[in-house]
């Protein structure tokens, strides 16, 4: 188990969570950042996606749907509903059925109403990549074996390419070609830098010096990907200044835990990092409610203001961690113990 990748997702989700609470939907602060959680989950995803198609490949795509699947169209469908009986409660959710059945199968689709290529539920979008992903992933494993890794690329660059070179205009087109998609091709890259690592770590892990190189980059990623967030959010291409950092933060990490075995191994960090795929995807439902219902003038005092994020942030990691435990986790166990062989489970 790779324990500081679970650090790594509840650190990314809650990061999220803290922004959507502070952003011009939320509280309207001056210091909203933490969106790039989401560049980390890509770059993690393509590490992870990669290690475990290499090792296990049998069943890859089947494992991969039942891990994702599950929740998010149980999300999608109470969203759905929720959006059909109080459409007054929803800014950029509409309950439009055509749409709803290409959110359900991950088809980037855009919404007339709000005018953006969100799925109903919103933070979706970032799924509809993750599937783009893990469907090129499985196509490369079928076509090319150990290749898979590369082929992944070539592929996701070469879409890249031609979405630019012909100037498509459709809107699920030019969804795949946005250069965001490069920060699953930065985790394959991570993955090959780690696994190069690791084939030399006998090496390796006498290098006092590498320990506190790598603990550097890792502080320095950290700070230099909210730094960028904050003054250049605008102005910097996505894929270079949240997905650069990125790539070194979840690289660092690996190579921390696995040559000199510093990990943070707390139990709730391990919930957390196991939750935080329900923590990213419900988040604004749970924030975006209880600002609406509780606090719709907004906390007059700094401390209050601290309170009352400290309060979202364990309000949803709470919801999510019942959700994980008593939805999540009985409802995936079951799709494995059906739809995969005995020995394909357990890397599920």
């Amino acid at each position: 188990m790779l324990h500081n990748l679970h650090l790594l997702r509840a650190i990314a989700a809650l990061g999220v969570v803290y922004f959507h609470i502070t952003s011009t939907a939320g509280l309207q602060l001056s210091w909203d950042v933490g969106s790039r959680g989401v560049d980390v989950f890509f770059v993690i995803s393509g590490f992870i996606i990669t290690y475990i198609g290499v090792r296990r490949p049998e069943h890859f795509l089947r494992r991969r749907l039942i891990r994702i699947v599950p929740f998010y169209w149980a999300a999608t469908l109470i969203v759905f509903a929720a959006a059909s009986a109080l459409p007054q409660f929803f800014r950029s959710t509409t309950a439009d059925a055509s749409h709803l059945l290409y959110s359900l199968f991950f088809i980037p689709h855009l919404n007339e109403v709000t005018g953006e290529t969100l799925p109903t539920l919103i933070l979706g979008w970032s799924l509809n990549f993750e599937m783009f992903f893990y469907l090129v992933f499985a196509l490369a494993l079928r076509w090319g074996g150990s290749w898979a890794p590369l082929i992944s690329i070539a592929a996701i660059v070469a879409v890249m390419a031609i979405v630019s070179a012909t100037g498509a205009t459709h809107p699920t087109l030019t969804f795949y070609g946005r250069p965001i998609v490069l920060e699953f091709c930065y985790g394959v890259a991570a993955f090959y830098a780690y696994r190069a690592c690791i084939d030399r770590a006998s090496a390796l892990e006498g290098v006092l010096a590498l320990k506190w190189t790598l603990v550097a980059i890792l502080v320095s990623g950290f700070v230099a990907i909210v730094l960028l967030e904050f003054h250049f959010r605008d102005t910097m291409p996505r894929f270079l200044m949240a997905g650069i950092p990125a790539f070194f933060i979840v690289l660092s990490a690996l190579l921390l835990e696995r040559l000199f075995q510093l990990s943070v191994r707390w139990p709730v960090v391990h919930w957390l990092g196991e939750a935080s795929y329900i923590i990213y995807l419900i988040h604004p439902y749970i924030v975006f409610s209880v600002l609406r219902l509780f606090f719709k003038q907004g906390p007059t005092t700094m401390t209050a203001t601290v309170l009352l994020i400290v309060f979202l942030l364990a309000l949803t990691s709470v919801v999510s961690l019942a959700i994980h435990w008593w939805f999540e986790r009985p409802i995936m166990a079951f799709l494995r113990r059906r739809f995969l062989p005995d020995g394909a489970q357990a890397s599920a």
